[in-house]
């Protein structure tokens, strides 16, 4: 309101204020001039004359009222009366008549003047009210059409600001209903320009989130809480669902009522695409990362394991050359020597020949001599070969052939190969009093040779990475079933050169194991197969020799008797123990990867022996790194040799043990 405005409201009050206030003193003024006017033309006129005071009272009823009218009607009445008796005989009957008269008629007159007036003050009052009605609706109006102006103009403000965005931009009334889309929605959607509602966006949503798109709508909308959502459109002008960010804000009035919605949804396909690129990059480094670890520690095993399986035939060979050196050309021990270099020669080749194998296979560069092979003869042919293996391990071997020709394409040497790796591996990780069963079955697309044994089985962790190189069920310290672990990997490579496929499977620990080659079958005539040969191993035994490996035990001690020393042998742990409390010796040479009782046991049970303290001892393995050296020592080892042990070195070291101990 202008102070114009509450100047012309306030000015009809204040005069209602200023007349009220005057009426009563102008009542009196009137009631005395009627009075007097009337005393004055009595004396003329013969008599009082009450046309006059009634005519004065009259125009001051017209001007201040019923009330002070009826007063001032009252006063002159009594003012006349008051002359009346103050005259000579006091009034007449006729006089008094008539004052009487005229105080009725001056009170009539008072009443019906008055009510004229309090309705044209009325009247007044209301063509005021009126009047200012109409000033407050032409006010109120002509704010409401600057407000709209205003509101058209921010509209069409927003819109042209909405319009340049490349964002889709809608708003919403307050109970959440579309009533604008701004022109990204129309270019997208194909939708003519105007046509709004929930079924022109429901139609592109992806149908998996339309319900729970709705729920969070709908719980903003009741709530008035911020509006935010991922979602997938599927617009005419794309072949693809794309992934869009929705976001919506209420707009309140300053009693905090929501007056409508502003929303947005911005296309955000392309960033979780590298976002989803990014993280698949992440788990990539992290695997390759982690395989190289795995890579790592594996190289570390497998150089420690190399460096063991080649000391082990190092060892017995070394000493068969001291022996050949010592003993009597063509003498029996000159002989014995020489079975053992050609047995652990045999032996160190089978191992370099696994390791340039799998390395042609990983590199691809194994060239295969294909031809036409009847599996069954193969297997057979192959099983026969490997069958002495068996019989030296006490396990019995079985062979079922198909019932009809198995003819693949492949090279009959690297088949007879995996097989020969198979039987060679049942043979290893089976007891005595086991058995092995090895089949060849026959369709018109497959052959399949399994090969199953009732051995030691296979941990379920370990079935995933059996055919790994490098990779052993056997992680014991003695390693007594020896090998690289490159067996089961060279099958893999192999049968996969085969374009074939070869599978493991195992109930679990002590229940055996089965694998299955599968080759893809052939029609062709029957070819020839090569045998493999089968591999040798022996196991871990006043000196004793502790040693599992026969060969190297039994050279050992020919070398040593060539020095003159007496010599005893033991293949294990526990034998070795006997053999101190009979033997009595003055220096135990022990081997450290003994099956069982390792090395390091056996060293600290003899010294707990008050018996046997001056009994010298020395590690000789194939174990020799420092940490190895330093275990050794914790143990109660005096001294630590490495295999193979320079035989020269090795006497004098058991002289000057043998010499401390007898001076002991």
């Amino acid at each position: 309101m202008t102070p114009s405005d509450r100047t012309s409201s306030e000015r009809p009050s204040a005069r209602a204020s200023v007349e009220t206030a005057a009426r009563w003193p102008l009542s009196l003024l009137s009631a005395a001039g009627a009075v007097i006017l009337a005393l004055a033309l009595a004396g003329p006129l013969g008599g009082v004359f009450f046309a006059v005071p009634l005519a004065v009272l009259s125009l001051s009823a017209q001007v201040t009222g019923t009330a002070p009218s009826l007063v001032s009607t009252a006063l002159a009445t009594t003012g006349l009366g008051a002359w009346m008796l103050a005259t000579d005989g006091g009034p007449s009957a006729k006089e008094a008549l008539q004052l009487v008269a005229f105080l009725a008629t001056g009170s009539v007159i008072s009443v019906v003047s008055g009510s004229l007036r309090a309705g044209r003050a009325r009247d007044v009052e209301a063509r005021i009210a009126a009047a200012r009605a109409a000033e407050d609706a032409e006010r109120q109006a002509a704010e409401t059409r600057v407000a709209l102006e205003a509101v058209r103009a921010s509209e069409l403000q927003f819109q042209q600001l909405a319009d340049s965005m490349p964002q889709i931009v809608w708003a919403c009334q307050p109970d959440g209903s579309p009533y604008y889309y701004n022109r990204r929605w129309y270019e997208l959607s194909g939708v003519p320009v105007g046509i709004i509602g929930e079924a022109s966006w429901l139609r592109v949503l992806h149908p998996d989130e339309r319900q729970h798109c709705m729920d969070v709508w709908h719980e903003s909308v009741r709530t008035g809480k911020p509006f935010q959502i991922e979602y997938r459109f599927k617009f005419p002008t794309v072949d693809e669902y794309r992934w869009y960010l929705g976001r919506a804000l209420a707009v309140r009035d300053e009693a905090g009522r929501v007056v409508r919605w502003y929303g947005t949804s911005t296309d955000i396909h392309d960033a979780k695409r590298t976002e989803a690129a990014l993280r698949a990059s992440e788990e990539r480094h992290r695997a390759l990362a982690e395989a190289l670890r795995e890579a790592d520690r594996r190289k570390d095993e497998f150089l420690a394991m190399l460096s063991h399986e080649l000391r082990n035939p190092l060892a017995p060979i070394k000493n068969s050359l001291y022996i050949l050196s010592h003993a009597a050309p063509g003498s029996e021990r000159a002989r014995r020597a020489e079975e053992v270099i050609e047995r652990q020669i045999e032996h160190m080749t089978r191992l370099i020949d696994d390791l340039l194998d799998v390395t042609r296979i990983s590199r691809r560069k194994i060239q295969l001599r294909r031809t036409t092979v009847e599996m069954n003869e193969l297997v057979r042919r192959t099983v026969e070969d490997h069958r002495s293996v068996f019989e030296r391990s006490g396990v019995s071997l079985e062979l079922a052939l198909a019932d009809r020709p198995a003819w693949v394409d492949g090279d009959p040497t690297r088949l007879s190969q995996i097989v020969g790796n198979l039987l060679q591996n049942a043979a290893k990780f089976t007891g005595p009093g086991g058995w092995a069963r090895v089949s060849v079955a026959a369709s018109e697309t497959d052959v399949l040779v399994r090969v199953r044994d009732s051995g030691m089985g296979i941990e379920p962790d370990m079935l995933p990475l059996l055919f790994n190189p490098f990779t052993q069920a056997d992680n014991t310290l003695d390693r007594s079933r020896g090998g690289l672990g490159l067996g089961l990997a060279l099958v893999k490579g192999l049968v996969e050169l085969h374009d074939g496929e070869v599978r493991a499977a195992s109930e679990g620990p002590n229940r055996g194991s089965e694998f299955t080659v599968r080759l893809p079958a052939i029609a062709a005539p029957a070819g020839e197969a090569a045998a493999s040969a089968p591999s040798s191993h022996a196991s871990l035994g006043r000196i004793l020799v502790i040693e599992d490996n026969l060969d190297a035990a039994e050279t050992l001690k020919d070398a040593l008797e060539l020095g003159d020393h007496e010599v005893c042998l033991a293949h294990s742990g526990p034998e070795g123990l006997a053999r101190v409390q009979t033997f009595r010796p003055d220096v135990v040479l022990c081997d450290i990867g003994l099956p069982g009782m390792d090395g390091y046991e056996v060293a600290r049970a003899i010294r707990a022996d008050p018996t046997q303290r001056a009994t010298k001892l020395v590690a000789l393995t194939g174990y020799a790194s420092p940490d190895d050296r330093q275990r050794a020592r914790d143990a109660g080892f005096d001294r630590h040799l490495g295999k193979p042990p320079d035989l020269d070195t090795l006497l004098q070291i058991l002289q000057e043990l043998v010499r401390a101990r007898t001076s002991a």
